[in-house]
């Protein structure tokens, strides 16, 4: 008896369902016919009912447009201030990071890579619009756009990169040549018995020792290690390594605690008032 009980219960639960699945289905269908015969028949009420509501889904249409307009207007303005903000970086990592392959053609890969790590964890913790338009592929290319818009304008910097010598011990009488323009009195080492040191540059009374590193990537610890150790071999009051690939994070780590400065090739001619000596 428990056991019909339960399975007549359940066989009504099933013709109450489908008779409200009628009902509604009724609704749908019919309600439309009913409005369009009232509408036909010129009743008055149906008519203002049906065009108030016409307009109610054109009014959010367009303000949901405009809204979204403006939404997309002011991250786009964002965008802009952000990249602008950080665009010295920006400049020096396209320089950096863009370099040629063996096929003489450019490589981007890398500075795409870096795009995408300040699209990430600096730009979007900025950001300060709606979730849903961050999240649209054509934001991330606006982004991309306007990080190689900047790169792209950007003026030239104090040094001619172009006549970065391709072999190493020449890019360290170039670096000499360099701080010596820019008021250094700087020797290359000349590659022997130089224990760590490239050039050695002075500035009034002050000894820089300096590491050149003509690397394709970024350079790691051993120059600052070596660099650090010609630092107290020769005396100098500061320490720094130079090159133009940018360097490593464990590298850059090691040259805060130790007090030595990565120089980008570009920095050179502003060395001594990096360094504070102006």
């Amino acid at each position: 008896m428990t056991y019909f009980l339960k399975l007549e219960t359940g066989s009504m639960a099933r013709r109450s369902s489908g008779g409200f699945g009628l009902i509604i289905l009724g609704f749908i269908v019919g309600g439309p016919i009913l409005i369009g015969q009232k509408i036909f028949e010129g009743d008055p009420t149906v008519i203002a009912v049906v065009a108030g509501a016409i307009a109610l889904l054109i009014g959010w249409k367009i303000t949901s447009k405009r809204h979204g307009e403006r939404q997309a207007e002011e991250a786009q303005k964002q965008v802009l201030s952000i990249v602008d903000q950080h665009k010295e970086a920006l400049v020096k990592l396209h320089r950096q990071k863009v370099y040629k392959g063996d096929y003489g053609e450019l490589r981007f890969e890398a500075f795409e890579k870096e795009i995408r790590y300040f699209f990430h964890n600096v730009l979007l913790p900025e950001m300060n619009v709606s979730c849903g338009i961050l999240q649209l592929p054509e934001f991330y290319q606006y982004v991309v756009a306007a990080v190689y818009s900047v790169v792209g304008d950007a003026e030239p910097i104090g040094v001619d990169l172009d006549a970065i010598p391709s072999d190493p011990f020449e890019f360290e009488y170039w670096t000499a040549d360099v701080l010596c323009q820019s008021g250094w009195d700087a020797q290359a080492t000349q590659g022997s018995g130089d224990q760590g040191s490239d050039v050695v540059a002075k500035y009034h009374d002050h000894t820089c020792i300096i590491q050149c590193k003509l690397y394709k990537s970024a350079v790691g610890n051993k120059a600052v290690q070596e660099v650090d150790a010609a630092r107290t071999f020769f005396d100098g009051d500061s320490a720094v390594v130079v090159g133009k690939s940018g360097y490593t994070r464990s590298a850059k780590q090691l040259a805060h605690k130790n007090g030595v400065l990565l120089l980008d090739v570009s920095d050179l001619p502003q060395l001594s008032s990096i360094l504070k000596l102006e």
